[in-house]
């Protein structure tokens, strides 16, 4: 993966994980980003978001699938 665009933000790792691992299902590759920070730092995540990326060919299909 070269460059990534966020295509959701959520308040929880377990969220996004969720999120990313339903785009894998439909063999979208997806990374979570933040995801440490927020488990460490709980405040951070809530600041910042926890960010799920995918590739911009990717991002449109993403977006529906995840209902964005």
């Amino acid at each position: 993966m070269d460059e990534l665009v966020t295509i959701a933000t959520f308040k929880d790792t377990p969220e996004a994980e969720l999120a990313k691992e339903r785009l894998e299902l439909e063999g979208i590759r997806a990374l979570v980003m933040d995801g440490q920070a927020g488990g460490v730092m709980p405040y951070l995540a809530e600041s910042m978001g926890i960010r799920l990326q995918v590739e911009p060919q990717d991002a449109e299909k993403a977006k529906e699938i995840l209902g964005s």
